[in-house]
């Protein structure tokens, strides 16, 4: 009778641990793809990756000895990079995307998206970066806090340059 309690509990502890394990392994190949490629660009362009971060298919880092920020992403299977120089950025956006909706007589509130928006000093243009966007993620991971606390690295970053133009 001992025996066959063992071997039920075995068969239970199986069937819910082997697809468990799986998914670990198989589904952090996302975020691998994405960090090898980041490393090897931060490498080929002798960058020091001194502060990264990595969750749901992206990975940001900085490197504050050549103020230079890279971020990657994963988007249908392609891993795609931006490299912003901070030397050419004025200043740092947060932009929250929230939808507010009536739903069952009751207004919710819904983040569609997250991101940085980094200004330029010479063009136009500003570079966006994407925290979080609702039709590509089903979860949301604490998104606005990371995207606060990268804005303050970031900003900490162009400190420095802000008060050496103040003083000259």
């Amino acid at each position: 009778m001992k025996i066959d309690m063992i071997l039920v509990f075995a068969v239970v502890t199986g069937f819910v641990a082997i697809p468990y394990i799986a998914f670990i392994l198989f589904g952090s190949g996302a975020t691998k793809k994405v960090a090898s490629r980041l490393k090897a660009e931060a490498a080929r362009q002798g960058i020091n990756l001194e502060q990264k971060e990595a969750w749901n298919g992206r990975e940001i880092a900085l490197d504050t000895q050549k103020n230079k920020l890279l971020f990657g992403q994963l988007l249908d299977e392609k891993v795609l990079l931006q490299q912003v120089d901070l030397n050419t950025v004025s200043g740092v956006n947060l932009i929250e995307n929230v939808v507010t909706k009536k739903i069952d007589g009751k207004l919710q509130h819904t983040l569609e998206g997250v991101g940085l928006e980094l200004v330029s000093k010479t063009s136009q243009t500003s570079s966006i970066i994407n925290f979080y966007d609702s039709e590509l993620d089903a979860a949301q991971n604490y998104e606005v806090k990371r995207a606060k606390k990268w804005k303050e690295l970031i900003e900490a970053q162009l400190a420095p340059a802000r008060r050496t133009a103040v003083a000259a």
